[in-house]
């Protein structure tokens, strides 16, 4: 007896500790760096709702009031490489708790700003934490999920978390500006910050934290260039709008700024180790995506700045009329990230994302044509439907083609190389809007005299979507990979049924055990030839 109760004891396999099987959980991982996703874009568009309270406390001047956001926007856009490049080095589950809890950190300092230089500092070091979370929980996200079906559900999921959070931030800003104050939207980050940092170290698998590069060398002198370079020219498109595009103070720094995106340029191509390998680039897919996104996140910033703006200081809504304004924008954001999610698997995507432009333009045609006395639901309702619909395809494509090509040991870099884009987009556009806005409303003009610069704004973004459809029609390729186009063929198969045809011919087999993150052992004629096959299509389809 004591014999067969100790094999019993041996043989029955050891409970894992909780906190250790949630590791296991991959619909917990994706959760967790979505909802950070968002809640970075939440906390920027929280901000830009409640920037006329800021502008009384905090004492800026007005021609000031968008360092709030571009102080942000400029530290992100400059440390978003070297977070992601970190995270290919040194392993994105160290870097995406590193740099969550660094934001938290001055998430927190923000709410108790008391002064338009501390604030804009202070945003700044919370921008540099964000730089280094999202580049790292997209890739968490891309090496976590197997090529094919789950990737890119996976991807929709934290691509549409991103647009969603745009809407949901500013009736969040909204909220709490009419209630508890402004300052709480810095709190309540702060808090949940924290929160995330610490579900991150038990829900992130501990192999996330590991590099899959052999060779760790840092480019230093690549990761400086590049971050001064994109603050410097930042810094000019932010600056330029109250400065003066010709004045010295802002045409120096762009000039540096250029210079040494030049020098940067040059050591890529130079050293072995280079912190954006020239290789990514080689991608089509990625080429295009990286410029629609960069027109996509300058239209959706200044859509959403002017907007409120005109809600507020046009039509006298107050922040919570304003965020209530928005509401049926983020409900229908979520039920079209739903349904571009399905249309992928049917329709072509760059298809998807043209009639997203064509649709993301009618909507600022349509906002254009508001009036002091317009009713909401006369003009801005139809023109939030149609901004909606037009927002979920293009952004939802562009982050899918972005990283379609990528190897897992470049999925940091090209993810801060893509959000670096939709960053300097941001700045660029707002600043431009901002330009066209002050040339026809002077300083001390109220009401509905400003009308007529706030129209010019949304004439601007239907054009700035305009840039976007021709970059899409010209540089996107006209048919997605070999894989994307088999799985939607066999769709409706793998839907309806979870086990697979043992009929089927042995190339189908071999891609779904791919897809399956199946280890399979393969001679060395078969993997040359999967090799061939794959370097002819992506030379025929430009990838």
């Amino acid at each position: 007896m004591p014999d067969s109760e100790t094999s019993t004891a041996v043989d029955q396999p050891i409970e894992r500790p909780w906190y250790l099987r949630l590791q296991e959980i991959k619909g917990l991982l994706l959760v967790l760096v979505s909802a950070a996703h968002m809640f970075n874009m939440i906390n920027v568009a929280s901000v830009t709702i409640v920037l006329p309270a800021i502008l009384h406390d905090v004492k800026f001047q007005p021609s000031q009031l968008q360092w709030v956001v571009s102080a942000y926007g400029l530290a992100f856009s400059g440390f978003l490489l070297v977070g992601g490049r970190m995270g290919d080095l040194f392993g994105h589950r160290r870097i995406f708790i590193i740099g969550l809890t660094w934001f938290s950190i001055w998430a927190l300092v923000n709410g108790f700003a008391s002064s338009a230089i501390f604030m804009s500092v202070s945003r700044a070091l919370q921008g540099m934490g964000a730089g280094f979370t999202i580049p790292s929980a997209l890739a968490i996200v891309t090496t976590s999920f197997p090529v094919g079906h789950a990737r890119t559900k996976a991807l929709s999921v934290y691509g549409g978390s991103g647009a969603v959070g745009s809407v949901v931030g500013v009736l969040l800003g909204g909220v709490l500006g009419d209630t508890i104050g402004w300052r709480w939207i810095f709190r309540l980050t702060a808090i949940l910050g924290f929160f995330f940092a610490i579900s991150a170290v038990l829900i992130i698998p501990a192999s996330k934290g590991v590099s899959l590069n052999k060779d760790r060398r840092v480019d230093y002198g690549g990761l400086t260039c590049f971050t001064l370079g994109i603050v410097s020219i930042v810094y000019y498109l932010s600056e330029s709008p109250s400065a003066g595009w010709a004045a010295a103070r802002t045409l120096a720094p762009l000039a540096v700024g250029l210079v040494l995106l030049g020098v940067f340029v040059a050591i890529q191509f130079k050293i072995d180790y280079p912190v954006m390998p020239p290789r990514i680039w080689k991608s089509r897919r990625f080429v295009a995506s990286v410029l629609a996104a960069g027109a996509f996140s300058g239209a959706m910033n200044s859509m959403i700045f002017f907007s409120s703006l005109t809600f507020q200081n046009v039509m006298g809504y107050s922040p919570m009329t304003t965020a209530l304004c928005y509401l049926a924008h983020g409900i229908g954001s979520i039920f079209a990230v739903i349904t571009v999610t399905k249309l992928v698997f049917l329709v072509r995507t760059k298809i998807l994302t043209v009639v997203g432009w064509l649709l993301f333009m009618s909507s600022g045609l349509l906002f254009a044509q508001i009036q002091h006395d317009s009713s909401y639901w006369s003009i801005a309702f139809p023109a939030l439907i149609l901004n909606f619909l037009g927002m979920a395809p293009v952004y939802l494509t562009c982050q899918l083609n972005a990283v379609m090509d990528a190897a897992d040991e470049d999925q940091g870099v090209v993810g801060s190389v893509y959000n670096s884009a939709i960053q300097l987009g941001g700045p660029i556009g707002v600043a431009i809007t901002n330009a066209v806005a002050n040339k026809y409303n002077l300083a001390g003009m109220k009401g509905a005299a400003l009308l007529v610069g706030y129209r010019a704004t949304f004439y601007t973004f239907a054009i700035i979507t305009g840039v976007g459809l021709v970059l899409t029609i010209v540089l996107a390729a006209n048919r997605d990979p070999p894989k994307m186009r088999e799985r939607r063929s066999a769709h409706r198969e793998e839907e309806s049924a979870e086990g697979v045809d043992t009929k089927q011919d042995s190339s189908k087999v071999e891609e779904r055990d791919i897809e399956a993150g199946t280890s399979r052992t393969e001679s060395l004629t078969s993997a040359t030839s999967i090799h061939d096959d794959k370097r002819k299509d992506n030379e025929k389809y430009g990838s």
